[in-house]
C-alpha cells in the first residue's frame, strides 16, 4: 500500500501511537490527515505540506462512530483509509464483591475498543469502496493472543476485534478486492494509558514505524516488537504463553 496523496482518519491520533503514525504518514507524503477524538491536543494544522483536519467525537458513547461516519462521509468523501486506533484499558477485577459498580465505565472500554470500530467500518464502507484501493487497519494488541489477569476486558475487545478483522479480510478477498483489512498487535508501548506499568516498553514512534511499514508490505497481520515473540511462544507451547501472560 502507497500513502501518497492519500487521506486517511486515523482515531486517538492527537497523542501516543496514533500521533506517531499521524507525523509519520505525513513524512510518507499523504495528501490529508483526519484525527479524530476527544481533543485536538498539539496537533498542528499541517504537517509539512500534509493537512490535518480534526474532528471532535467521543468513540467511547453509543453512537459516537455512527457521528464520526456520517462527517467522514459529507465532509471527507476522499478518505480511503480508516485506522481504528483509538483504545482504553481499564484495569478490574471481575471477581470483586463491588465489580458491578465499574459496569459503567467497562461499558465505555467495550463500546471504544471493540464495538465503535466495528460500527464506523461499516458506515463508512460504501465511502471506501468507491476508491480503486482501500484499507481498514484496525489496532488491536499482542494482548488479543494471550489475556492477562488484571485487564480482562480490555483483553477480550482486542482478541474479538482481531476475530472480527480475520473475518472481515475474507468478505473483502471474495467481495472486494480493493479493500485491504489489517490488523496490527502492538506490545507493550510507552503511552499515557501505559504510564507507571511495566518495564522494556516500545516507544510510540516505533510502534508506528512499524504499523505503517507492515500496511505498506501489505502484510494482512503486523505483529509489533515483542509481539512477535509471543506468537512464536504461543505456536510452540500455548500454555507456557497463557503462563507468562497471566501474571500481568
Amino acid at each position: 500500500m502507497n500513502f501518497q496523496n492519500r487521506t486517511i482518519c486515523i482515531t486517538g491520533a492527537s497523542r501516543g501511537i496514533g500521533r506517531a503514525m499521524s507525523d509519520q504518514l505525513a513524512e510518507r507524503g499523504a495528501a490529508a490527515i483526519i484525527c479524530a477524538g476527544r481533543s485536538r491536543g498539539d496537533l498542528p494544522d499541517k504537517i509539512g505540506e500534509t493537512l490535518i483536519s480534526f474532528i471532535e467525537c467521543d468513540l467511547s458513547q453509543s453512537g459516537g462512530a455512527v457521528n464520526l461516519a456520517q462527517i467522514l462521509i459529507a465532509e471527507h468523501p476522499e478518505c480511503s483509509v480508516l485506522i481504528n486506533n483509538a483504545g482504553m484499558q481499564v484495569m478490574n477485577d471481575c471477581v470483586a464483591p463491588d465489580a458491578g459498580e465499574h459496569a459503567g465505565v467497562i461499558a465505555q472500554e467495550i463500546e471504544l475498543n471493540f464495538a465503535s470500530p466495528i460500527l464506523l467500518g461499516l458506515h463508512v464502507m460504501p465511502m471506501l469502496l468507491r476508491h480503486k484501493e482501500a484499507a481498514i487497519c484496525n489496532v488491536t494488541s499482542g494482548l488479543a493472543l494471550a489475556p492477562k489477569q488484571s485487564a480482562p476486558v480490555y483483553c477480550a475487545t482486542k482478541a474479538g476485534l482481531g476475530s472480527f478483522s480475520r473475518a472481515l479480510r475474507y468478505q473483502a478477498a471474495a467481495r472486494a478486492k480493493n479493500l485491504k483489512i489489517f490488523e496490527a498487535l502492538p506490545p507493550l508501548v510507552d503511552t499515557a494509558m501505559t504510564e507507571g506499568r511495566g518495564r522494556g516498553k516500545l516507544t510510540a514512534r516505533e510502534c508506528a514505524a512499524q504499523i505503517i511499514t507492515g500496511m505498506e508490505r501489505d502484510k494482512p497481520v503486523i505483529d509489533v516488537g515483542k509481539t512477535r515473540l509471543l506468537r512464536a511462544i504461543m505456536r510452540l507451547s500455548p500454555s507456557l504463553g497463557y503462563r507468562i501472560l497471566s501474571r500481568g
